[in-house]
């Protein structure tokens, strides 16, 4: 996929950047023909949180340009330089291309592996990645300066940071995770048996994990704290049902517990209204606290598919495809990440 830019910032008095069908068009130089040096750059930042398999493709060609390069890296925001630089935070950047004796009567192609290179400047992607391309010489193009056309940025969305299937049935309270991490989690019953053999029921397909509703849990750890980090949004999907016959209230919980395992009394589980019905609790313990909860009332005894969405400041509860709750209560965007993680099921023993 084409990763759009969040913004790009334009500094010096000699960029022209326009967008073209093809990817971004950028001549840099400057503009006054006196000898006098100037520094033009133009900064691409993006959110690349959970994308892989980065690639940073542009052609770009020179028109006489003296070569300056940049001191090692990580270096200054107002280094002068030719090439094109990385920066996580706008201040310390490590050059990952230069752009000095490029060819005047042609174009060269680059196709840069960002994952590479980011990793060998120490680096990781966040949600304001930057990419700049830097030029600094005295006089105006067709003279000294540097032309870059197709500027592109392309990379492949995260895969699912968990999957479970539960469709688990060994006698091992191991319950496996098939996505990419393979962060294989554990199943908690501490009034029974915890293997997944002794909780194993039909499911839409294949087999099912069964909570007893009233201290079954599957508790995430730490697995999720990448996603659930501030600013991050993100979707947590499940198929549920309930037993045929059964009347009780039932509550099916992403939770965040305090550090010591407390819920402040609420369970992941619980019988008494007599009306079935899915119930996500959202619990961020530490200051400033944050409880959403959404109940939806499913029809009849089949399977129901549901999803918790965060877009910002904004929680949805989506059931069988449709969206049936939202919560847009200010500070949803905090960190619901931490060392106690979150709980599926149970009472956060």
């Amino acid at each position: 996929m084409v990763i759009t830019p969040l913004n790009i910032v334009q500094s010096g008095p000699g960029v022209d950047l326009s967008n073209q069908p093809e990817g971004a068009s950028l001549r840099m130089s400057d503009p006054v023909q006196d000898f006098e040096y100037a520094r033009n750059a133009a900064t691409f930042t993006y959110d690349l949180t959970g994308v892989e398999h980065v690639r940073l493709r542009f052609e770009a060609l020179e028109f006489g340009d003296e070569p300056h390069a940049p001191p090692a890296g990580p270096f200054g925001d107002d280094v002068n330089f030719d090439g094109v630089a990385i920066s996580l935070d706008g201040v310390s950047w490590y050059e990952i291309q230069g752009l000095r004796g490029l060819r005047s009567d042609r174009y060269t192609a680059f196709d840069l592996d960002l994952d590479v290179l980011v990793v060998a400047a120490g680096l990781a992607y966040n949600g304001a990645f930057r990419i700049r391309f830097c030029q600094y010489d005295d006089n105006p193009a067709p003279m000294d300066g540097v032309s870059i056309k197709g500027i592109e940025l392309v990379g492949d969305g995260f895969p699912p940071i968990l999957h479970l299937t539960l469709d688990d049935n060994a006698a091992s309270p191991v319950v496996v995770d098939s996505a990419a991490g393979h962060h294989d989690q554990a199943f908690v019953d501490p009034g029974g048996d915890p293997n997944t053999s002794a909780h194993s029921v039909p499911g839409r397909v294949g087999t099912a994990l069964a909570f007893d509703g009233v201290d079954d849990q599957i508790s995430i750890s730490t697995t999720l704290d990448a996603v659930l980090a501030a600013g991050h949004d993100f979707s947590i999907a499940f198929w549920w049902t309930r037993e045929a016959g059964n009347t009780q209230s039932y509550m099916f919980i992403f939770q965040k517990p305090a550090a010591n395992g407390s819920l402040s009394a609420v369970n992941g589980f619980s019988a008494g209204s007599g009306t079935p019905y899915t119930l996500f609790y959202v619990y961020r313990s530490t200051s400033p606290q944050d409880r959403t909860w959404f109940q939806h009332t499913p029809a009849g005894y089949g399977w129901n598919h549901y999803v918790l969405q965060r877009r910002g400041n904004t929680f949805e509860l989506w059931a069988n495809g449709a969206l049936v709750l939202a919560d847009s209560t200010a500070g949803h965007d905090r960190d619901f990440s931490g060392t106690a993680g979150f709980v599926l099921g149970g009472t956060g023993v």
